[in-house]
């Protein structure tokens, strides 16, 4: 059954890819925008879902760049919601303040 989803991004998670140092503004641009061909179609065929803790029910998948998208899905809907997006290294980053 191919099912076409809507993907939309929370305010939260938009500022999270703001915050991200390691891009310059296009190539945000372009994680953002591929984010939307790739969350389409069959969203959770190479994620893995959140069992435990407080973001259980939440799915993650490795984005472009190397970025980690953490959504969830309403299959009832075919809704997608990004809510949140760290970079695969951001602890590096963290580490240095």
């Amino acid at each position: 059954m191919d099912k076409t989803y809507k993907v939309y991004w929370s305010k939260t998670a938009l500022n999270e890819l703001s915050h991200i140092l390691a891009y310059p503004p296009e190539v945000k641009k372009r994680i953002y925008l591929e984010s939307f061909s790739r969350l389409s179609f069959m969203p959770t065929l190479t994620a893995k879902q959140i069992t435990t803790g407080p973001l259980k029910d939440y799915w993650i998948r490795l984005g472009l760049y190397q970025v980690i998208l953490v959504f969830q899905v309403d299959e009832d809907d075919a809704i997608v919601w990004v809510d949140g997006i760290k970079h695969k290294r951001e602890n590096a980053y963290w580490n240095r303040k």
